[in-house]
């Protein structure tokens, strides 16, 4: 999760989170985007900018989803104008999360490390 210098920039952060989480289940109807997981908001210091860091459970589908989302972009900037008091929605940047991939890659590196440690300490 990123930190921000304003409360005020983390709650926002939050809410898009939130919301885009909700109009992606409710109200967009492409089933591309049935299985879209929302994990981070990122806002840019001057509110212009909402990055979303999405992952999926498909791999296979991500470009699909990549293209659906951006398809659907202008519909969910204008469902979350609907809920927000704020002056200017942010404009919507979608970005695949690759951190998942990469912690996972790391846990198998340290299992494996860990593992090879444990047949070396038998083996003596």
């Amino acid at each position: 999760m990123r930190r921000y210098s304003s409360n005020r920039q983390q709650r926002i952060a939050d809410q898009i989170q939130k919301d885009i989480a909700a109009i992606l289940k409710n109200k967009v109807k492409n089933p591309k985007i049935t299985w879209v997981t929302i994990n981070d908001v990122e806002i840019i210091k001057d509110n212009s900018l909402a990055v979303i860091y999405w992952t999926t459970l498909d791999e296979k589908k991500r470009s699909g989803i990549e293209k659906a989302l951006e398809e659907a972009k202008g519909f969910i900037r204008s469902e979350l104008a609907k809920g927000f008091k704020t002056y200017t929605i942010p404009q919507l940047k979608f970005t695949y999360d690759e951190s998942l991939k990469r912690v996972s890659k790391i846990l198998s590196i340290i299992n494996k490390l860990s593992e090879d440690s444990k047949d070396d300490k038998e083996k003596n």
